[in-house]
């Protein structure tokens, strides 16, 4: 679900390519490149900054702008232009996003136009960034507007659908609570709130061991409920009912069979520290994710109930996999990716082969008509000639025209079936990328603190078990000690 946007540059061009060129941003590089330029920060900018000047006559980078204000910086020339390609999490691998990238730069802008990408791998989603001069290689300037933006966005979104991601088919708006409701919550009088604390209060109950059994408990304590795709609640006097995802988080269908399921009791340490490798230290991310929740701690990165369902699943998925390292893991998501691009190129193959012989039939079956007729008009004999040139040589019955036909369903049989199994290896590459984008979030960036908790933890273990060593070493010394008595 790639989505792109764009910033003009007007000043501190050489801060914006350190930034998009950082290494520990791109694995150190690893997925940069660079279209008529170099993708290193020194050359890069001498590079960019030679053809601006040539076409321009102004410096590429003037100390002037660094004061000026916004009114003063929208008369100056734009520098460079800023775009940014993102990818829904889990929806793509590195290597991916980054061809995807390298192509999307090249259809949009061409081959004269210099152009940084580099592909950002240190948060949750993936995502390209694009250096692109202001001006082409012959001097021609791009102009950023809604036009060329919807451009840039069409063919994101076609390269998308090449490669079996999704898009953006309808955006919508974010949600925000109404004055009337805000003010309700902050006087505690809102109907909602007292919804959320009946919820959280039937969650707890014994009787209650799934979703349908808390819709019952609700019904009982008064509110009208409706259980689809979604769940729908409406209190008593009130004319409206509320989808429940809507209350906020911890509150939509799966977030609530979570709470159910788990009561709000954290994972016991000693079933977190019996698995091995990165299993372990997800079991142990997740008993700390918990503790935050249920015990109310404060950290600096929200922590909500979504994220302990995401990790719950996670440490599911590296336990089904057999996944004990970041090496097992990436092998995972690369091998479906390559699967799902031998298909790709399969199914294109085979579209070309039925496309090359639907063009046989027809006038391969004209080719036989007239060549079966006894005489021919001028006409007929000029349009058997022509035929006879674009044809196969071995056309030459009705027969040989019918193995074509059987030819041709033949692969579009064959087509059908690779269409599914592409699409199927198109679910399981993003369900392994969401995993992975899951992982790379909590592994490099967003959860540092947790990290810190669970080493703290680690180090305790550590302690406990050199403890426990010694006290059965101490133990055995005693009864050697006393059998030599």
């Amino acid at each position: 679900m790639p989505y792109v946007k764009q910033i003009s540059v007007h000043k501190h061009p050489l801060k914006m390519i350190r930034y998009i060129l950082n290494g520990d941003k791109n694995s150190e590089m690893k997925y940069s490149s660079g279209l008529n330029c170099t993708p290193d920060i020194k050359l890069s900018c001498q590079e960019l900054s030679e053809v601006f000047e040539k076409f321009t006559g102004e410096r590429f980078y003037k100390s002037s702008l660094n004061d000026a204000d916004k009114q003063a910086l929208k008369k100056q020339k734009v520098r460079l232009h800023h775009y940014i390609q993102s990818f829904a999490p889990g929806e793509a691998t590195p290597e991916e996003a980054h061809r995807i990238g390298v192509k999307w730069a090249k259809k949009v802008f061409g081959d004269k136009h210099q152009v940084i990408i580099s592909t950002h791998i240190d948060k949750g989603h993936l995502h390209n960034h694009f250096a692109v001069a202001a001006y082409n290689l012959e001097g021609k300037a791009w102009h950023s507007n809604i036009r060329t933006l919807k451009l840039c966005r069409e063919i994101s979104d076609k390269l998308a659908l090449e490669h079996g991601l999704s898009i953006i088919k309808n955006p919508k708006r974010n949600a925000s609570y109404k004055y009337g409701e805000w003010l309700a919550r902050k006087n505690g009088t809102s109907w909602k709130v007292k919804l959320c604390e009946d919820i959280d209060h039937l969650i707890l109950q014994d009787n209650v061991k799934s979703v349908d059994d808390l819709v019952g408990e609700l019904r009982k304590n008064g509110y009208e409920v409706k259980q689809g795709k979604y769940i729908s609640v409406k209190a008593p006097k009130q004319k409206h009912a509320i989808r429940t995802f809507r209350l906020g988080d911890g509150y939509d269908i799966q977030d609530l069979q979570y709470r159910i399921s788990n009561k709000n009791e954290e994972m016991p340490l000693s079933e977190a520290i019996k698995y091995e490798g990165i299993q372990r230290e997800y079991a142990l991310c997740l008993r700390q994710l918990q503790i935050t929740v249920y015990r109310n701690i404060e950290n600096p990165v929200h922590v909500g109930y979504s994220d302990l369902r995401n990790s719950a699943e996670l440490l599911s998925f590296l336990c089904n996999n057999n996944i004990h390292s970041v090496e097992d893991f990436e092998s995972l998501v690369n091998s479906a990716a390559d699967t799902a691009a031998e298909l790709r190129q399969k199914k294109k193959s085979i579209e070309d082969e039925i496309t090359q012989i639907q063009q046989i039939c027809g006038p391969a079956e004209k080719f036989v008509e007239l060549n079966s007729k006894a005489t021919l008009s001028p006409q007929e004999i000029k349009t058997l000639l022509e035929l006879k040139k674009t044809l196969p040589s071995d056309i030459s019955s009705l027969d040989d025209v019918m193995k074509y036909r059987v030819r041709l369903e033949a692969l579009k049989s064959q087509l059908g079936e690779t269409s599914e199994q592409l699409e199927a290896v198109n679910i399981q590459k993003r369900e392994y990328g969401r995993y992975y984008s899951y992982f790379i979030q909590q592994a490099q960036s967003d959860y540092d603190f947790i990290r810190e908790q669970i080493k703290r933890e680690q180090e305790e273990i550590k302690r406990a078990e050199q403890l426990k060593l010694l006290q059965e070493q101490g133990e055995q010394s005693r009864h050697i000690n006393k059998w030599v008595k």
